[in-house]
C-alpha cells in the first residue's frame, strides 16, 4: 500500500472505477466527482482548492479522498469525497486515507473536518465508518437528499 498526495489525468478512470464499484453513488454524484478531479488536475491543488490523496496497491489505484478548506470559516475543512474499490474493502485502507487527509490539513491550520453524508439505510456502514474514527453525528436534516434521505453532517475537532 502507498499513500500519495495529487492526481494526475491517469487517475480520472480509475476514480471513476472505484466510485462505481461501490453501489453508493447516484450517477450525477459521480460526474459531480469526476467533474472535479478534471478541475484539479487543470487548475492544480492549491488553486483549484480541492486536495486529493490516493493510496495505491502496485501501480493499481484502490482508493482516493477529496478534501478542501470551507471558504466562509477560518479554520474548518470539509472531506468531500472519499472511497476505495469494493474488493479492496474492509482492509483498513479507507481509515488510512482518512488519518492521511486529516494530519496533512492540520498541516494547513485545520481545526476540525466536517463530513456529510447520506442518512439511507445503505450509508449505516459509511456512519458507523465515521463513528469509529473519531466522528460525531452534529445534526441530521430531514428528507435533505430526497424522502427518507437525510444529510447527516459529522465532525471531528483535530
Amino acid at each position: 500500500m502507498r499513500i500519495s498526495e495529487g492526481i494526475g489525468d491517469e487517475d480520472i478512470p480509475g476514480l471513476e472505477k472505484i466510485l462505481a464499484s461501490t453501489g453508493y453513488f447516484y450517477d450525477f454524484e459521480i460526474r459531480t466527482a469526476l467533474e472535479i478531479a478534471v478541475q484539479t488536475v487543470s487548475q492544480g491543488m492549491d488553486a483549484s482548492g480541492y486536495f486529493w490523496i490516493r493510496i495505491t496497491e502496485g501501480e493499481q489505484l484502490i482508493g482516493f479522498a477529496c478534501y478542501g478548506k470551507n471558504d466562509f470559516s477560518v479554520h474548518s475543512w470539509e472531506l468531500y469525497w472519499i472511497a476505495v474499490h469494493q474488493d479492496f474493502r474492509n482492509h483498513s485502507y479507507g481509515r488510512a486515507l482518512l488519518q492521511a487527509a486529516e494530519e496533512r490539513i492540520r498541516q494547513k491550520g485545520g481545526k476540525i473536518l466536517w463530513i456529510e453524508t447520506s442518512g439511507r439505510p445503505l450509508y449505516k456502514p459509511t456512519e458507523e465508518f465515521y463513528k469509529k474514527n473519531g466522528y460525531r453525528l452534529e445534526v441530521s436534516l430531514q428528507d435533505f437528499y430526497g424522502p427518507g434521505d437525510p444529510k447527516q453532517i459529522y465532525a471531528r475537532r483535530l
